[in-house]
């Protein structure tokens, strides 16, 4: 357990995931008004792409666990996984929308206040809460959001592990199941829309996305082999029905190839030899940086050069991905690594 190797195919999912929602943001969520190209309205799911990286997570955050001492040194190994992309894309997303964002696309992110508040990783509306103030701060990039819950889900799966590290699978499974049926019971009574509520599960937004983060946590415990494999089947089976309660078929679709792919890697590893493939693992270890940078910029990118194209405007974020792309695994494999091991050597001393 001291020595993880890295498995090449969560990579490929993570670049499956990655790139899903790139296409959703250039293709879908800000297609050019004036100067539209195709592909929008296929892409239109593409940010569910999130939600597959809430299962990596919950699968990966669950393998690396025992690499930890204790608590403290698994949020500091956390911390300096996330924060030197964190801050050298938000700096980056503010110096380059300042500049670049002559639309005012953006207007929210040309404040060094939503600069402060991203790097963090704190949601704005507990900054709105604290300083007494309504829509004050905001995320930089919207696409921060998504860091929220990951936060979270750390926080409470490495106190549930080093609590008790021998009951760990078990305790992880009956705090999640405990907290996902209390937002369910409160959405069946209508508790969510009272308040206070409603402004606690904003707040601890974790709830909402937990049964992907504990769907990929058992797929790690199949993936061990541990004991109750059968009644860790039944749980899985569980949670993609609550997954699909409101009976969506796009949805019921996509969760479906997820829960197939996780499946795939536990019982028929050799049919994922795809997602192996060099230029997929590449964009998977560098989607990371990739999320943190692509959207804001990108698009400002876009709207600024996508009329020269017309009528090929497609070409413009084809272009853009390319780019972004590139730098993100550029980054990933120079910068990135100089960080890590400077900030390694300064917090984990002697771990």
């Amino acid at each position: 357990m001291k020595n993880r190797n890295r498995i090449d195919v969560l990579d490929g999912f993570r670049a499956i995931a990655i790139l899903a929602v790139v296409l959703y943001h250039y293709f879908y969520r800000w297609n050019d008004a004036n100067y539209p190209y195709f592909g929008g309205d296929f892409f239109h799911y593409g940010y569910k792409g999130v939600m597959f990286f809430f299962m990596i997570s919950g699968f990966v955050i669950c393998y690396t666990l025992a690499t930890s001492k204790n608590l403290i040194t698994f949020l500091k190994k956390r911390f300096i996984r996330l924060f030197p992309s964190m801050l050298i894309a938000s700096l980056a997303t503010f110096i380059l929308i300042v500049i670049f964002d002559s639309q005012n696309i953006f207007p929210k992110s040309h404040h060094i206040r939503n600069l402060l508040t991203s790097i963090t990783f704190l949601p704005p509306n507990l900054y709105n809460w604290l300083f007494g103030l309504k829509n004050h701060f905001s995320y930089l990039n919207y696409s921060y959001w998504s860091l929220w819950p990951e936060i979270q889900f750390y926080i409470l799966v490495g106190s549930v592990y080093f609590f008790n590290e021998k009951n760990f699978k078990k305790n992880i499974i009956i705090v999640s199941i405990l907290l996902i049926t209390i937002l369910n019971i409160s959405q069946i009574l209508n508790l969510h829309k009272i308040t206070y509520v409603e402004r606690f599960f904003n707040l601890f937004n974790l709830i909402k996305f937990l049964p992907f983060f504990l769907s990929g946590a058992i797929f790690y415990m199949l993936y061990e082999k541990v004991k109750c494999k059968y009644l860790n089947i039944v749980l899985l089976l569980f949670l993609f029905v609550l997954l699909n309660k409101n009976m969506n078929i796009t949805d019921l679709i996509i969760y479906s190839a997820m829960f197939l792919l996780f499946s795939l890697l536990i019982f028929r590893p050799q049919a994922l030899w795809l997602f192996k493939n060099k230029i997929l693992t590449q964009i998977g270890i560098a989607s990371y940086f990739l999320y943190l940078i692509h959207e804001y910029i990108g698009v400002v990118f876009i709207k600024n050069y996508v009329g020269y194209f017309y009528p090929h405007s497609y070409i413009v974020p084809i272009l853009v991905i390319i780019c972004m792309i590139l730098i993100s695994i550029m980054y990933t494999k120079t910068i990135e690594i100089k960080f890590h091991s400077f900030l390694k050597k300064y917090f984990l001393k002697n771990k």
